[in-house]
């Protein structure tokens, strides 16, 4: 990560500046060059500037590698071990540019190969980090600024290290036969959710597809602040929920289907009993804040293993007595047949699956997941969420809100839907659709008070 590392380029950058700001350890630059936009990340200390320092520190490592133990460390505690080793040495530094502990994990991350990776797994600023193949820059989805170029291209030896820690942290294998890997990443600094392609699946070398988990989770009202929807569907989705009506959030992949149903999902009563299964844990762990929360992860469609299916776990919801389920990512006819199953034995929650319109989501659960028609009468509120692909950003936007009317007579194929909301409503259009057409409409009192409620706390955040 060389960018600004010389009076010159600094200069150059100057002039095409569209941000900066600072994470742990690293200085970030936004910036346009020939009309593209590029992140870019510098270290507070640079240590190829200093090799005769990163060698003594390298040197007093070994000589006290028997610290680290037998046993595999995880990258916490490979930290905090390597920490212990070294601090004494760099608290002896005169005029250290950072503090001591940031300096000596910018020493740490050199040492194992990960100097000019982890500033993207530890800005939160980021939504997503891609290669595509071998020998071509990572390029990345930035929460503000959309999509960036980096001029970062990693070496055979930081591929290697990255997957040596990935197979340090979980117990995954890669072969031929299976040449992929989804796992979960997480450490105190940073949650991943990292998904790998090798060779013969992805011809031309390693890639991979790292989505960053937020640490701070957004809430409805920033969402609202967000642009992704309005307080008035804010509050009737926070009624959905309290009435205990099952509700399905579609959309495209990185349209925001999680944080949606993350942000709906902590409006349950605190003395629910809610059970989540999940493959890569996106959900919010709601224990700390009160909440009666069992959360089951199960292996992913790469993982080597098949003990923990989620088509398995979510069947056994039968028996957990959940008053409310978070089902995350429901994509294989075996997942959909399972959900389903749970839905009509009375169970009720909030899910996920990959689909851009209703029409698409209900065509593929009928004709290639084998759900019969019917069936689809244990839904309740269905979303869908859009990503919009602008020049350099992304918008995500609830387009359409459907509700399952299951006393409804038409001779449409889809005639039990209730198009609750599209994108083109203003809020009176809504409210007068929320009176007549809702089952919610008992409610619409409730509705309305509490859409004042996220107005006022609205100003407050101003």
């Amino acid at each position: 990560m060389e960018i600004c590392s010389n009076v010159v380029e600094e200069r150059k950058l100057d002039e095409h500046v569209v941000s900066e700001y600072e994470i742990r350890g690293y200085r970030i630059c936004i910036f346009i060059e020939n009309g593209t936009l590029y992140y870019s990340a510098k270290p507070k200390y640079d240590f190829n500037q200093d090799p005769l320092l990163f060698t003594e520190l390298s040197a007093l490592v070994y000589k006290n590698k028997e610290r680290l133990g037998k046993d595999i460390l995880k990258f916490d505690e490979l930290v905090d071990t390597l920490k212990s080793i070294c601090m004494w040495k760099i608290l002896e530094i005169e005029n250290l540019p950072v503090n001591p502990d940031i300096f000596a994990e910018l020493f740490i991350y050199k040492l194992i190969n990960f100097d000019r990776v982890i500033c993207f797994f530890l800005d939160d600023n980021l939504n997503e980090i891609y290669m595509d193949q071998k020998d071509t820059p990572i390029y990345i989805d930035h929460q503000s600024f959309g999509r960036c170029n980096t001029s970062i291209v990693l070496e055979d030896e930081e591929i290697k290290s990255l997957l040596t820690r990935l197979k340090l942290e979980h117990p995954i294998s890669v072969t031929t036969k299976r040449p992929s890997l989804k796992i979960e990443f997480k450490t105190k600094f940073f949650h991943l959710r990292i998904s790998m392609d090798f060779p013969p699946l992805s011809p031309n070398g390693p890639t991979f597809n790292i989505r960053k988990l937020k640490t701070n989770h957004l809430t409805l009202l920033d969402l609202v602040e967000l642009e992704t929807l309005t307080t008035l569907l804010a509050s009737y989705f926070v009624e959905a929920v309290e009435k205990r009506r099952n509700i399905t959030v579609i959309g495209e992949p990185s349209a925001g289907k999680t944080t949606l149903a993350n942000a709906i999902d902590l409006y349950t009563p605190k003395h629910w009993r809610k059970i989540a299964i999940e493959d890569a844990i996106e959900s919010i762990n709601q224990s700390s804040m009160g909440y009666k929360q069992l959360s089951i992860q199960v292996d992913s469609f790469e993982s080597s293993k098949s003990t923990y299916t989620k088509t398995s776990e979510i069947l056994k919801l039968l028996h957990r007595s959940p008053d409310w389920i978070y089902l995350g990512e429901i994509q294989s006819r075996e997942h959909t047949q399972a959900m389903f199953e749970a839905l009509n034995a009375g169970l009720k929650g909030i899910q996920t699956a990959h689909a851009d319109t209703i029409e698409k989501i209900l065509r593929r659960w009928e004709n290639l997941h084998n759900i019969d028609f019917s069936d689809f009468l244990s839904l309740d509120v269905i979303i869908i969420i859009q990503r919009e692909i602008t020049k350099n950003s992304f918008i995500r936007k609830i387009s359409e809100v459907y509700e399952v009317d299951k006393l409804k007579q038409s001779n449409e194929k889809y005639g039990f839907l209730t198009k609750i909301y599209d994108n083109q409503m203003n809020e009176q259009r809504l409210i007068e659709t929320l009176k007549n057409k809702s089952f919610l409409r008992d409610s619409i009192d409730s509705i309305l008070q509490r859409q004042d409620i996220f107005k006022r706390e609205l100003e407050i955040m101003e």
